[in-house]
């Protein structure tokens, strides 16, 4: 997108895709969104936000589809939950949506109540009557064995190879990458001696009835409370079909808005008792739990990668980089330590 003025007119056109005949009085970049750049848009009609979104020869995720598409479930099955979606342009990646007034959480802020408003919904997205109905894609790093669970995360090791430290900040990184790979070679081993002494098929994909409409990168880092006390859960572009074990994972790997692990037995057995054989799937959950955290410290350390960087880059142009690499760091290496300080049980 070349200027503001292109902006301006490309939100003229998707306010009026919308049925909303009016111009913007006021565009405002948001803080918000590590990946995309967000704007505030003040209307006669309202106030709208407009995301647009990241794209690079090197990321092939369709970001933009599969958020409008998960955004247009949501707001069918679960109402007030989630921003409404109105319009998008797929050709400037552009989209509009519901602005929502609220106030970000903060660790400490999580108990029961957030808890269980992340159940209710995460079981309506995934109410029996409402699934047969929806129409989306895979969730990004979707995978339904343990093999390809186990696959996608030696992926992320194998990229993060790619580390070259050119700064101090990135050969300590380095150091705990190397360190971390370690861990994961001993944890990926133990896995399938456990799955073969339950007799557990590391290769057996999860039933189709078993599988859930993930939110994907599911937490209360992604979540706003407006003033009536509502909880609205934001951000879906990774969104879509995926191994509950995962969703569950990632929910209590997340280190910004931290979900105390105290909440994990309840969280997962109520979100699994609405899919045949919830045992299985809560046994799953638990075996896996170590091997999402592992995954979030890979997440941390993208930004020592040049196409992740580029992507931070791009939502905001003022980044400081050795402070986003130092943050990112700390968080890789609270969550490898949460591992140690937190094991969870595999129930055999």
């Amino acid at each position: 997108m070349n200027s503001f003025i292109e902006l301006h007119d490309l939100i003229i056109d998707l306010l009026g895709h919308a049925d909303f005949h009016v111009s913007p009085e006021m565009i405002t970049p948001s803080a918000r969104s590590g990946n995309n750049r967000i704007y505030r848009v003040d209307t006669a009609a309202g106030i709208f936000a407009v995301k647009q979104y990241f794209r690079h020869e090197g990321d092939s995720r369709d970001r933009l589809a599969a958020e409008y598409a998960f955004l247009t479930y949501a707001n069918t099955v679960v109402p007030k939950s989630t921003p409404k979606s109105f319009a998008c342009d797929t050709r400037s990646g552009l989209a509009l949506y519901e602005f929502i007034e609220g106030q970000p959480f903060h660790p400490g802020d999580i108990s029961v109540p957030q808890v269980n408003a992340a159940i209710r919904f995460f079981c309506a997205l995934n109410a029996p009557s409402f699934r047969v109905i929806a129409q989306l894609p895979v969730a990004s790093e979707a995978c339904f064995s343990l093999r390809e669970h186990l696959g996608v995360i030696t992926g992320r090791i194998e990229r993060l190879k790619g580390l070259v430290p050119s700064s101090d900040i990135d050969s300590e990184a380095l150091g705990f990458f190397q360190e971390l790979e370690k861990y994961w070679r001993h944890l990926t081993e133990e896995i399938y001696e456990t799955a073969k002494d339950i007799q557990l098929d590391p290769n057996k994909e999860l039933d189709l009835a078993q599988r859930c409409i993930s939110p994907s990168d599911f937490g209360f880092h992604n979540a706003l409370v407006e003033p009536s006390g509502n909880i609205r859960f934001l951000d879906f572009e990774y969104a879509g079909w995926d191994d509950p074990a995962k969703t569950m994972g990632d929910f209590f790997a997340q280190l910004a808005v931290p979900v105390p692990h105290e909440y994990f037995n309840q969280f997962v057995a109520e979100c699994m008792a609405i899919f045949p054989e919830p045992e299985s799937l809560i046994y799953r959950a638990n075996l896996l739990c170590p091997v999402f955290k592992v995954k979030w410290c890979c997440i941390a350390l993208n930004v020592f990668l040049a196409v992740h960087l580029a992507r931070r880059k791009f939502a905001n142009p003022s980044l400081d980089e050795f402070t986003l690499k130092i943050n990112q760091l700390v968080k890789a290496k609270r969550i490898f330590q949460s591992i140690q300080e937190h094991p969870w049980p595999t129930l055999i």
